[in-house]
């Protein structure tokens, strides 16, 4: 039969010609699920030369066993099929490395930015604190950097809780004006 008169077969039909040895309904069934199977591997392992070897090994294996396998419905047998091999190749560890790879790279490109962002944050902040009289400046950083309570910080410098209160609000004031909103939402987050 022509690739023509095959594609026009039932899968049903094909798998009897496979069964008789018709090479010919193989290479139609490759045809026709190839690319189905293909996304298939690709969307669990994410590797385009793992998934094809895959797809390949799942086609090798069907020829080598059409005498023997007891096939009902072909397209739901071969992606189970694909997706086992490739659920497989997971546990195996053939693509363990690679993903571990991806991964460490993408958390040094995540670190690398959070240090950035942090170093901008800082002298951002540092700078706006610089314009605080010494008094205000050093209640703002008792109280976030070094976690004090008002009570606490009204003890040590000697002021009421009420003067921690009212230096803490003008610092926080300033940062408000001269610092946009996403820093301001950072600086909550990291000191807050």
């Amino acid at each position: 039969m022509t690739r023509d008169a095959n594609s026009a077969l039932s899968d049903e039909a094909l798998l009897l010609m496979l069964r008789s040895g018709h090479t010919s309904a193989l290479h139609e069934i490759f045809n026709r699920y190839h690319g189905r199977l293909y996304k298939t591997v690709m969307g669990v392992l994410m590797d385009g030369e793992l998934a094809k070897d895959i797809v390949q090994e799942i086609f090798i294996d069907l020829w080598n066993r059409r005498e023997s396998a007891d096939i009902q419905l072909l397209q739901p047998y071969l992606i189970s099929a694909v997706r086992l091999k490739a659920l497989s190749g997971l546990r195996k560890g053939k693509v363990k490395a690679q993903h571990l790879a991806m991964m460490e790279r993408i958390q040094f490109v995540n670190q690398t930015e959070d240090a950035i962002n942090v170093q901008e944050l800082n002298h951002s902040l540092r700078l706006v604190l610089s314009q605080l009289s010494p008094r205000c400046k050093e209640v703002f950083e008792l109280s976030r950097f070094e976690n004090l309570t008002h009570k606490q910080i009204a003890g040590r410098l000697g002021i009421t809780p009420k003067t921690v209160e009212v230096q803490i609000h003008k610092a926080l004031t300033l940062l408000r004006k001269k610092l946009d909103k996403a820093i301001i939402i950072s600086i909550i987050a990291l000191f807050g």
